[in-house]
């Protein structure tokens, strides 16, 4: 049995995106369910050129939500958001892609290529910050890659360092 959405992301985005002023904007990325089995992708992509918006991250990462019956994470979204990446990379927006396991990294620099513009990780315990005005990314490291991985750090979180993989 499938279950619908109590909150249909991408529509508020495109609702919100509607009274944005406009202008280009050239670092700022649209968070966007890329499973959404829903969205009408041309219209998302359309709005976001209309907004000036020059950057797509596919948030949250399918991997995050997506569970099996047991409760395990199942990695078939992670096609999808990488195929829907591609999509609007080829229409020229930027990408960053967020992954909440280390194996998402390197597909997403195989496949996204010269269009990434960094890897947002965001493992579990990400979801256990508190929403702040503090909150910024954190740069990881490069990891044997030119492409930044950054991470989400709450403003009240211990600033402890990031153990280097």
């Amino acid at each position: 049995m499938a279950t619908l959405p109590i909150l249909d992301w991408n529509d508020s985005l495109l609702r919100d995106l509607q009274h944005a002023p406009k202008g280009k904007r050239a670092h700022i990325y649209a968070a966007i369910m890329m499973i959404d089995p829903f969205a009408c992708w041309e219209d998302i992509a359309e709005s976001l050129k209309n907004a000036g918006i020059t950057g797509v991250i596919n948030f949250p990462p399918a991997s995050m939500i997506e569970r099996s019956v047991t409760g395990e994470p199942v990695d078939t979204g992670q096609e999808l958001e990488l195929r829907r990446m591609e999509w609007f990379a080829s229409l020229g927006f930027k990408t960053l892609f967020a992954v909440a396991k280390d194996c998402g990294i390197t597909s997403a620099e195989r496949r996204l290529g010269s269009h990434l513009q960094g890897i947002v990780y965001l493992p579990e315990e990400t979801l256990a910050l508190s929403i702040s005005d503090e909150m910024e990314l954190v740069r990881l490291g490069q990891h044997g890659s030119s492409i930044p991985k950054l991470t989400l750090l709450g403003g009240t979180a211990l600033r402890r360092p990031v153990r280097k993989r």
